[in-house]
Formats: C-alpha cells, sequence, structure tokens
C-alpha cells in the first residue's frame, strides 16, 4: 500500500445541538482517585500512542469514555446499564454495580461518570485536545485513525504520526 497520492482535506465541523442542564464542572474526589487507578491499569500509557507521560512531555489525561460528563443528566441510565450487563461497553463497564447504581436514591449520574476505572480512556493532551488531532476535535473515525495510521505518517501540518514501538 502506498501513500504516495496523500491529499489534504480541511473540514470545518459544525455542529448545532443542545447540552443538557447541568451542576458546574468539578473534579471530583472519585475521579481523582480512580484516573490514578486508570493510569496504573493501562501501564501509563496514552490509548492512541501508547506512549507514557514522560515520553509525550505532558501528563496523561482521563477522558470521559464513553460517557461524557456534560450528557449525564440527560442519559438514559437503564438502556445504557443494559448494553453495559451485554457486555456492549467492555468488561470494566460490564462488572459496574448496575442495580445499586441504578437503585440509588438520591440517583447520582456521577458515581459512573467521574469512575475512570468504568468510563476512563486515558490519553495524551494531544489526542485528547489537541488542534488537527484531539477527540474532541475531530470526528471519532478520523481520531480512530491516528492510532492506526503508520509510524511516521504526517497526519496533519501539525501532527506527525508516532508510537511507541517496545509498547505497540
Amino acid at each position: 500500500m502506498s501513500v504516495e497520492n496523500t491529499h489534504e482535506l480541511k473540514d470545518t465541523l459544525t455542529a448545532d445541538y443542545f447540552v443538557p442542564g447541568h451542576e458546574a464542572r468539578t473534579t471530583t474526589a472519585l475521579f481523582e482517585r480512580t484516573k490514578k487507578l486508570l493510569i496504573e491499569r493501562e501501564g501509563g500509557r496514552c490509548f492512541i500512542t501508547n506512549m507514557t507521560a514522560e515520553e509525550l512531555g505532558a501528563p496523561l489525561q482521563a477522558h470521559h469514555h464513553p460517557v461524557e460528563r456534560c450528557f449525564a443528566t440527560a442519559w438514559d441510565w437503564p438502556r445504557f446499564a443494559a448494553d453495559c450487563k451485554a457486555g456492549k461497553w467492555g468488561p470494566h463497564a460490564q462488572a459496574f454495580d448496575w442495580n445499586s447504581f441504578l437503585n440509588a436514591q438520591p440517583f447520582d449520574p456521577y458515581r459512573f461518570v467521574d469512575d475512570m476505572t468504568v468510563n476512563g480512556m486515558l490519553l495524551g493532551a494531544g489526542p485528547h485536545i489537541g488542534k488537527d488531532q484531539g477527540l474532541h476535535r475531530l470526528p471519532f473515525p478520523v481520531w480512530l485513525f491516528t492510532k492506526y495510521a503508520v509510524e511516521g505518517y504526517v497526519f496533519s501540518p501539525t501532527e506527525t504520526i508516532h508510537h511507541d514501538p517496545e509498547h505497540l
């Protein structure tokens, strides 16, 4: 396969949607504690690059995945729980205590959302929020390409693909 015919594609993404009402964003103790557990579980490596914070030159970030925090108050939790229990969102979300979560009074969606061991993806700053490369900036299929693109591929004017070859 050749990349001789590489060409630049410029997208101007516009999305018009309503974010449900929610409390002001805070960093919870649950998020902080489980982010450390996520880093340990994932070997301290970015999901996209497989690089460590030291190799990337910046701390790793925990991305809320699959449930983006701002949508927690409008999420159909019973329907999502059914998918998780069926394994559709992986073993960690499947193992979550869904019965306790769904039956809690008062109901607190952030018990799942801020638990990075079940709703977290470890990313470097670039793959998370970086211009022309971050998950918050690119359509998912384009972003996912950056994980599987060949080493050295010039992805954008600001990003050349590099993966840690020792940990692929």
